[in-house]
């Protein structure tokens, strides 16, 4: 291999292991349910790009004298890897905007989900098939696979761009601006990523920008994103909404029973699926108390709830 490749290797190693660093930290900080996804999302996506870096380097180094032919083995495995980590990653990437917004990720969209990617999977089985008989695809499934695979590329882009949009029902100016801020540093860093994925093939000189794109692509959203958490909702202390104090503004919020016992599981960065799991209620019940808490408190998402709470046990 290489001398410079084998560096180009490494450094976007270390990019990449700095991210998820950077990400797992904000996990630890802020305890909340979301943040897991997202430092999923950026695990997945990163193993995705390291694995492309070195495809691109066999075919245009290591394989070079090989006819292109010889190299639709090398592509089709990657492709076999790929896909599954990139059906991981953009679920991930869901359920992190899911959760920052304080919606649900119902079960019907879990299953469009799945039934997206298992079509898109299956088209590429038929491409690979194609591809290893010599045979070139029909019109109609070479247009039908530009189609899915454009809908495949842009779709980090979509989910957030649905963020910028659902950004502007918050009722804090503050907090809408940085989620739209948020959104828009992500789009611009996802961008950024396919430059750096196809950068590569544009020759050696050129390759040396990739750990420098990757960089400004995959650590700008996490920095502005722990900017943004940081700036409205400070990093939760250990113990915090424990213990008679917050029993005690539960009390004076009018919160029943129940509701002070799901304000505490909320607290602790717990999604609705796992109160369901730990309190035995249904999704219904889950979503009319956590309506009902939001009601008395006067606030509209998780991340007020947070801020909301320690203000009053702090104060």
């Amino acid at each position: 291999m290489p001398l410079h490749s084998l560096i180009i290797y490494l450094l976007s190693l270390a990019v990449t292991v700095a991210v998820c660093w950077q990400a797992q930290k904000l996990v630890q900080a802020f305890r909340l349910h979301f943040l897991s996804s997202y430092l999923g999302y950026q695990v997945a996506i990163g193993i995705v790009f390291i694995l492309n870096l070195v495809v691109t380097d066999l075919s245009s180094d290591v394989l070079r004298n090989i006819p292109p032919q010889g190299m639709d083995p090398v592509y089709i495995l990657f492709g076999l890897v790929a896909f599954p980590l990139f059906a991981i990653a953009f679920y991930f990437a869901l359920a992190f905007v899911a959760g920052i917004l304080d919606e649900d990720f119902s079960r019907r969209l879990r299953v469009a989900y799945v039934f997206y990617w298992a079509v898109l999977f299956a088209m590429f089985l038929v491409r690979i098939q194609f591809a290893l008989r010599g045979i070139r695809l029909p019109p109609a499934v070479r247009s039908l696979n530009a189609v899915f695979g454009l809908a495949m590329g842009i779709f980090p882009i979509a989910i957030y761009g649905y963020v910028m949009v659902r950004a502007g029902r918050r009722s804090r100016p503050d907090e809408r601006a940085g989620l739209v801020k948020f959104a828009a540093v992500s789009i611009t860093g996802y961008l950024l990523l396919i430059a750096a994925m196809i950068v590569p093939q544009a020759g050696l000189p050129f390759r040396w920008a990739v750990p420098v794109l990757l960089g400004v692509a995959a650590l700008s959203p996490v920095l502005v994103l722990r900017v943004f958490l940081t700036r409205f909702y400070r990093p939760i202390p250990a113990g915090t909404f424990e213990g008679p104090k917050l029993s005690l503004l539960c009390e004076r919020q009018g919160l029943s029973n129940r509701e002070g016992e799901i304000l505490g599981l909320l607290l602790r960065g717990k999604s609705n699926k796992e109160i369901e799991r730990d309190l035995y209620i249904s999704p219904y019940t889950v979503r009319n108390h956590i309506h009902n808490i939001y009601q008395k408190l006067g606030v509209g998402s998780r991340l007020q709830l947070m801020n909301f709470v320690r203000t009053k046990l702090e104060g």
